[in-house]
């Protein structure tokens, strides 16, 4: 199953090296912070990115993030514009936040890419990131979640 899945890792990798102008995978690490209102508390965060751009408007967006206490782990699609200096995109990722147990979550937002050389990218996230903590007082909650971050093309 594994050698299945990194084949198909690998087809995608070089179907996008063929129809996308910029490199197909991105590494990247991140600043993020992110307001839990509900249960009171700011969490600064500092994580690692993955991205495999099938396209110059879509690709894969993963990411992993520690705080102090919490975790999280995302992946989903960004999809929008790329020009010669900059990009903007749309997100939708789902996963998992860890508080004190792991709660479903999605984040929805935009993306704005800077691009200082053909390598490199800055990019400055917002988001809406919805955590499910379940039935109870808490439900589900929208929190705002801005980001910062530097990626490298390969």
């Amino acid at each position: 199953m594994i050698r299945v899945a990194g084949t198909v890792l690998l087809l995608l990798i070089a179907e996008a090296n063929g129809h996308c102008q910029s490199s197909p995978v991105e590494l990247g690490v991140q600043v993020t912070g992110v307001h839990l209102h509900k249960i009171d508390i700011t969490p600064v965060g500092i994580g690692a990115r993955l991205f495999l751009n099938f396209t110059e408007r879509a690709a894969v967006d993963a990411e992993v993030t520690r705080y102090s206490g919490e975790a999280s782990a995302l992946v989903g699609l960004k999809s929008g514009f790329r020009w010669n200096r900059f990009g903007a995109f749309g997100k939708a990722r789902m996963g998992l936040w860890h508080l004190t147990r792991n709660h479903f979550a999605m984040d929805l937002g935009g993306v704005l890419e800077f691009y200082p050389s053909r390598r490199t990218a800055i990019r400055i996230d917002a988001g809406d990131t919805i955590l499910f903590y379940g039935p109870g007082p808490l439900g589900t909650v929208h929190n705002f979640q801005p980001g910062l971050g530097v990626s490298y093309r390969f």
